[in-house]
């Protein structure tokens, strides 16, 4: 049997969408109302899903102003950044020790999938392949701190990607099979230059866009 869900997930889940499909663009309010009338949930389920999208990086609650779709800076993506790089090279030593065959060939398949786009490039197809591939090897670990954390910086950067990243074809290939192969062969050295590599890749792109600081 299917598990019902709570009108709080029902909430988390629509405005969730509608931020990562672009109906609504950072800086953009949350307005309450349009939420009760687009999903039937009473006010009381907003707030707690709210809190959670603000938890994720996606929201920002601003006191007797309302809720607003994260619009992030410059600044703050740079320590976003930072931050995945310390997180993800503890997060593969660990998941170095205890991947499994099923969950390598996953990740092959991602490298597939993210081969495929290199010939017909779209910026949703790749945000969501790049997700996954970064959140295969997070899951390798079975820490649920890594889970946790990177969860968060997965979110604040993927809103960055959707809405402001300009790049135009898929340039985290080489360092992606990097980290596979170092996964792979528990090359420990060739996996933390594969991720330093994939961070520098992410931080040239944020260098060339406008963004405020």
């Amino acid at each position: 049997m299917m598990k019902k869900e709570t009108p709080r997930g029902i909430v988390y889940q629509h405005i969730k969408k509608q931020i990562l499909t672009k109906a609504l663009f950072p800086g953009n309010r949350i307005v309450e109302e349009d939420v009760v009338r687009e999903t039937g949930v009473s006010r009381t389920s907003i707030r707690p899903a709210l809190l959670q999208l603000q938890y994720e990086g996606l929201v920002e609650i601003v006191p007797n102003r309302g809720a607003f779709v994260a619009k992030p800076t410059k600044e703050d993506l740079l320590q976003v950044y930072r931050m995945r790089r310390v997180l993800e090279c503890g997060a593969l030593e660990e998941a170095m020790e205890k991947r499994t065959d099923a969950q390598l060939q996953a990740m092959e398949r991602n490298l597939e999938a993210q081969s495929v786009l290199t010939q017909h490039y779209s910026r949703q197809e790749y945000v969501t392949l790049n997700h996954q591939f970064h959140w295969l090897m997070v899951q390798m670990t079975g820490n649920a701190y890594y889970e946790k954390y990177l969860n968060e910086i997965y979110n604040r950067i993927n809103t960055f990607l959707f809405f402001y990243d300009n790049a135009v074809d898929n340039n985290s290939l080489t360092s992606h099979l990097m980290i596979y192969e170092a996964l792979r062969d528990r090359d420990l050295a060739k996996g933390l230059a594969g991720i330093r590599l994939d961070v520098d890749i992410a931080l040239d792109d944020l260098q060339a866009t406008e963004l405020t600081n």
